[in-house]
């Protein structure tokens, strides 16, 4: 089964399963994508050993340029920052919040697509985002 990705620029979303958005950067090597998907893995452990409560909260906030970021962060540092999205990829990411959920993961350009770590590597991790905030 093909899945519709978006791209803009430098990220990448694409809707999995119950409609629930995978979001992430876009790398061209694999390598590359692995790694910095297990660094976000990485430090997600690590805050949840600090506090197992831990609240994760993800911002959305306009730039000057007219472009997006979104910054995912737990209580004592920041879990990940995807910059230059732009508005197209915003709209349908808030779509798919309407769950709640949403998955931070990684991208590989591939000959027939992007190629969703979470699928391929099982590279992912869930943010149940209740909390969402939109500037």
């Amino acid at each position: 089964m093909k899945l519709k990705t978006v791209v803009s620029g430098d990220m990448a979303l694409v809707f999995l399963g119950e409609d629930i958005p995978a979001v992430g950067p876009r790398f061209k090597s694999k390598e590359a994508a692995v790694e910095v998907a297990r660094q976000y893995l990485e430090k997600i452990s690590e805050l949840s050993k600090e506090d197992q409560n831990a609240a994760f909260q993800i911002v959305l906030s306009r730039k000057t340029n007219g472009l997006y970021s979104l910054v995912i962060g737990g209580p004592s540092q920041v879990v990940g920052r995807l910059n230059n999205l732009d508005e197209l990829l915003v709209k349908r990411f808030r779509r798919g919040l309407n769950r709640k959920l949403f998955i931070l993961t990684c991208f590989v350009d591939g000959v027939e697509g992007q190629e969703c770590l979470v699928l391929t590597e099982g590279l992912g991790a869930v943010f149940y985002a209740p909390g969402t905030i939109i500037g």
